[in-house]
């Protein structure tokens, strides 16, 4: 039987780590019986998606997980393994671009590569270094199972350059449903406002919010921004904005900014004022929650926060302790829109292994496999939530399979220059939010030649 093996590469830093490295460290496993029939299920799919063949031979996938996420990730490509007989090398880097750039100069690049940057993917295919998906995979079904907008986002000139594996919802808002006194879920942004001003106003603090991510930080306050950006202006505007077509200093920008701001600017707002917002870390800060009294109501993060609390936090179940609501809509006409990340495939090399591989990802069966891990949710919507171990992952699978569309995290959806100077601008913000117009500024300067480079 092969076996799928882990390459350690050189371990680096970045946003992708951060993100990539944010599921939970171990889930609930399933029933064996229902474990078993759905590796059954996989195997069965990936006898399919080789077309009955057995080809055997190797690939190699650049990616940069480690650890037990790594571990989960391997055990849904053992059926493909097992069915086919090709053996699937695991090469894990943190450095992904720059490890990826020098194979690629060195003419020796991986056969795929698993990237959370969507921005990366869209500029390897536009470097002509991808290989199109769209005569490899079944198109008709990937526009059927998978949101229009994570197809859309890996599409160049009509082309599929990049298959979403996995995906996690951000933006939720999380809560100790014991003493938390808000409205659940608020009907908008307003409703939600109105009571956080009325709780800061009676001297009790409504949220806590934490930047500090190392090289990264910022990147909690730009998921905010992108939330309002989604909710407020709708995914055209949206699209424009991280694809560099909308100017940092436009009205939608400059008030999603204003949002965040209206709550990380704010003592009375924020636990601790914008002093504990930029010094503590997005780990530490949901600990408010718990804290004795509790130091905060609410937070905003990703889908992995309430899986994460229940193994940190002695006590905490889900349902009783932990519980979240979608960001609240802001303009009714963009009700229900999510905002997720997750790591995509790209092909850099076209041989019988990487499209039986590519077209096992595409299947449900496969995606099925992903949910029952309980370290991702599986982009394909045609997996039920009942594949999940927990609550809070079936909840969030409903959320996700319920949602009009989706749109990626614009963060990661844009030029590395961009991305960089977009979580500086939201640091300065917090400390000098009197400079917005000139922090905009400065992020409209970047965006004339981010993209022009990019």
């Amino acid at each position: 039987m092969a076996r799928t093996r882990w390459i350690p590469v050189a371990i680096g830093t970045g946003l992708a780590v951060v993100l990539a490295g944010c599921a939970q460290d171990a889930a609930p496993a399933p029933p064996p019986q229902a474990a078993q029939s759905l590796v059954e299920a996989a195997r069965q799919a990936a006898v399919t998606a080789a077309q009955g063949q057995r080809p055997g031979g190797t690939l190699s996938l650049l990616g940069l997980l480690s650890g037990p996420q790594l571990k989960q990730y391997l055990s849904t490509f053992e059926p493909f393994e097992q069915a086919t007989g090709i053996d699937v090398k695991y090469e894990s880097t943190g450095d992904l671009f720059a490890v990826l750039q020098t194979r690629l100069a060195g003419g020796n690049p991986p056969d795929l590569v698993s990237n959370p940057s969507a921005g990366q993917i869209r500029q390897l295919a536009a470097d002509g270094k991808l290989v199109p998906l769209n005569g490899v995979i079944d198109m008709a079904a990937a526009k059927r199972d998978y949101p229009a907008g994570l197809i859309d986002l890996t599409t160049i000139d009509g082309k599929l350059y990049g298959l979403f594996f996995n995906t996690a919802v951000q933006g939720l808002v999380w809560y100790d449903p014991k003493t938390y006194a808000g409205p659940t879920p608020p009907k908008d942004w307003s409703e939600l406002a109105a009571w956080t001003a009325r709780t800061a106003a009676a001297g009790k603090t409504p949220w806590c919010v934490g930047l500090a991510s190392g090289p990264n930080s910022g990147w909690p306050g730009a998921a905010w921004i992108e939330q309002v950006v989604l909710k407020q202006s709708g995914p055209a505007v949206f699209d424009a904005w991280w694809q560099g077509r909308l100017p940092w200093t436009s009205a939608p920008v400059e008030q999603a900014f204003q949002a965040f701001g209206a709550v990380a600017t704010d003592p009375k707002q924020v636990a601790g004022g914008p002093t504990a917002v930029l010094s503590s870390s997005f780990t530490d800060s949901p600990l408010g929650l718990y804290a004795k009294p509790p130091t905060c109501s609410l937070t905003v993060q990703a889908d992995f926060l309430g899986s994460t609390l229940e193994q940190t936090v002695p006590g905490i179940k889900a349902g009783t302790d932990i519980a979240f609501f979608p960001f609240p809509g802001i303009d009714p006409r963009y009700r229900g829109l999510l905002e997720t990340s997750g790591e995509a495939i790209g092909m850099l090399r076209d041989t019988p292994q990487t499209r039986a591989f590519a077209r096992y990802l595409a299947t449900p069966q496969f995606s099925a496999l992903v949910a029952s891990t309980g370290q991702w949710l599986a982009v394909n919507k045609q997996v039920t939530p009942d594949k999940y171990p927990s609550l809070l992952n079936r909840q969030v699978a409903t959320l996700y399979r319920d949602a009009p569309d989706v749109r990626y995290a614009a963060q990661a959806s844009m030029p590395l220059a961009m991305e960089t100077a977009f979580f500086k601008a939201v640091l300065d913000y917090v400390k000098a939010p009197d400079r917005l117009d000139s922090i905009l500024a400065g992020l409209d300067r970047t965006r004339r030649t981010a993209y022009a480079s990019a």
